[in-house]
């Protein structure tokens, strides 16, 4: 097994159980026993999480492990301050609200794949190597 493969199972498990207990939860009708839901949901969530994990994967432009950790982190990260600053400058429960949350989303795929993709890794990794030789 090699690191490429390790990372890819740990986020299809980390995604797919994220979908899964989204899911359980819709399902449940009692919110203290979602347990059963979410196992039987997983049944859903983890070949979803597979397919999109596989689909991000296929577009790197290189074999190597560490693009798709941080495509993730990129994209939550860049997802999650716009998300704040929505919130900051727009009303809450307002339909601004909603239509900036779900710009900032895709705001954030949008970095996320940049920096994955188009030579931001590149150059994240080749800054450490330099710094590491520097020591």
């Amino acid at each position: 097994m090699n690191p490429r493969s390790v990372e890819r199972a740990v986020w299809t498990l980390g995604i797919g159980g994220f979908l899964a207990y989204l899911l359980g939860a819709l399902l449940a009708p009692n919110p203290t026993r979602i347990l059963p839901y979410v196992a039987g949901a997983s049944v859903v969530g983890v070949p979803i999480a597979n397919w999109y994990v596989t689909r991000e994967l296929d577009r790197f432009p290189s074999e190597g492990a560490g693009r798709l950790t941080m495509f993730f982190l990129t994209t939550f990260v860049v997802a999650y301050l716009g998300m704040e600053a929505v919130e900051f400058v727009v009303a809450p429960d307002s339909t601004a609200e909603t239509v900036g949350q779900a710009a900032a989303t895709l705001v954030g795929l949008h970095v996320g794949r940049r920096t994955a993709y188009r030579g931001g890794y590149d150059r994240i990794r080749a800054a450490l190597v330099a710094e590491r030789g520097a020591e």
